[in-house]
């Protein structure tokens, strides 16, 4: 935890715990579901596992995170506590005010296929899943070679992302600009208008193509109200 600011201002004290670098990410992947120390890490993919280690620790003695052992096995469960989930709208707030008012673009660097294929496995509608399972396979055409190829194994039970091949049969193939995928992901860009200049391209069944904006999903930040379309997620993941 950062040097205190020596002030008794409730703003400064916050700023203390949560001002760290990544700790606020840490923050934004817990809330997002995540409970293993690898589901976490694989949100921050940059972030060294020693320092998702520590910045963890920090936010446990802040008591803002449990951990339990697991049940069966080595590990650990990380959850966040009432004051940790308190924070829910606080990260919606700064995304909702990054996307309204930071408008540079996502850089090459930043269109992280692994961040962006692990928003969007978790941010699937899998109850609207035009079969089970649907099986679509992603290739960044400008990714270096290890983050090129993706699969993604959609069930109405719960989705799995690979790096091989699953050996199922592909429903829909997508060809991809990384930066494309992500303004896309993000709101910015329209599927659409990605396929008219071939940023993107996508094969399949044309009832598969046609259904894939009822099942995809996007970034909650790509719709007008993210709290409100995070709290519909929740709501269908709890039901």
């Amino acid at each position: 935890m950062q040097e205190s600011y020596g002030q008794f201002c409730p703003v400064a004290q916050a700023a203390e715990v949560l001002n760290e670098r990544w700790t606020l990410l840490v923050v934004r992947e817990l809330l997002m579901g995540s409970t293993r120390f690898n589901e976490i890490q694989r949100g921050v993919p940059r972030m060294s596992s020693s320092l998702l280690s520590k910045r963890l620790r920090e936010l446990e003695q802040a008591a803002l995170v449990t951990t339990e052992p697991l049940a069966v096995g080595r590990g650990k469960v990380y959850e966040l506590t009432p004051a940790g989930r308190a924070l829910g709208p606080l990260v919606v707030a700064l995304g909702t005010w990054s996307r309204d008012w930071l408008s540079r673009e996502i850089s090459a660097e930043e269109a992280d296929p692994a961040l962006l294929m692990w928003d969007l496995r978790r941010s699937l509608r899998l109850q609207q899943l035009p079969k089970d399972p649907t099986v679509v396979f992603f290739r960044f055409r400008d990714a270096e070679p290890k983050k090129r190829a993706w699969w993604l194994v959609a069930r109405r039970s719960g989705a799995e992302l690979c790096f091989s091949d699953p050996g199922f049969p592909i429903d829909l193939e997508f060809d991809a600009e990384a930066r494309a995928m992500a303004e896309v992901w993000i709101g910015r860009l329209e599927l659409g208008a990605a396929l008219r200049a071939r940023r993107v391209k996508l094969a399949g069944p044309d009832e598969l193509v046609r259904s894939l904006p009822k099942w995809i999903g996007l970034s909650a930040f790509a719709y007008p109200d993210p709290a409100a379309e995070m709290a519909a997620r929740e709501g269908v993941a709890g039901g």
